[in-house]
């Protein structure tokens, strides 16, 4: 089954619907030029009033080049358990990881399949290059990469749809790949049919305006993931 991740969650009630429609990861994007931005007491009090639920969500933390006591402070004060990272070095991500138990995955936007390749790096140990023994490995439910679309200047929320083939070529090398970028209801279902992702993400392909989710679009966005897998089951 293809996991759903409905990030640049801002309220509860977005929050609520995601979680209801079927969402196993709500993400919420600290970084300070995203109009998506989530207030950190806003975010503490989302995830914990999923806490102890049947239905409770993994929150995820989106960041753009963080600094790692940063990081670890706001995940602990919002009650989030995985922390996505934007435009780091290898050095950078396996510091984080040390401080977040492993929980930690790299968000790349590769313009050509070597450029993707390279960025694998972030994902596997490499103890040639000169890595530290890592003190925790990644949790079974903790995605491994997100790859996104590229765009010059901005670390994600484009819009603009991810290159499907070297998507694929990732998901091939990368067991828990989760595929962002440009997607929305409509065109969800070829993607998955394409790539074969573990998970996939949206932001804008769900909204009625920037941090305001289209109740609606959420739901038909986790309906044909559904409806993807059924049809992949059955070939």
């Amino acid at each position: 089954m293809t996991l759903v991740k409905i990030c640049g969650i801002t309220n509860f009630l977005d929050a609520r619907v995601a979680v209801e429609a079927g969402a196993d990861f709500l993400g919420f994007i600290f970084y300070e030029k995203s109009p998506r931005k989530a207030d950190p007491e806003v975010a503490a009090r989302i995830m914990g009033a999923f806490a102890g639920e049947e239905l409770e969500p993994v929150g995820v933390g989106v960041f753009v080049n963080p600094p790692c006591e940063e990081l670890h402070r706001t995940l602990t004060e919002c009650g989030l358990k995985a922390a996505q990272v934007h435009r780091t070095n290898r050095e950078g991500l396996n510091e984080i990881r040390a401080a977040v138990y492993g929980a930690a995955f790299p968000a790349i936007q590769p313009r050509t399949l070597d450029e993707a390749l390279v960025g694998l790096e972030l994902v596997n140990f490499d103890a040639e290059a000169g890595d530290p023994p890592r003190p925790f490995q990644t949790p079974h439910w903790c995605p491994l990469l997100l790859a996104d679309a590229y765009h010059a200047s901005l670390p994600g929320g484009t819009g603009e749809r991810a290159d499907a083939d070297i998507a694929r070529q990732l998901a091939t090398r990368v067991s828990r790949l989760v595929l962002a970028g440009g997607l929305t209801p409509d065109n969800v279902g070829d993607a998955i049919r394409a790539v074969r992702p573990w998970a996939v993400d949206v932001a804008s392909g769900t909204e009625e305006s920037p941090g305001k989710k289209d109740h609606g679009k959420v739901r038909a966005f986790i309906q044909a993931v559904r409806e993807a897998d059924k049809e992949l089951t059955r070939l």
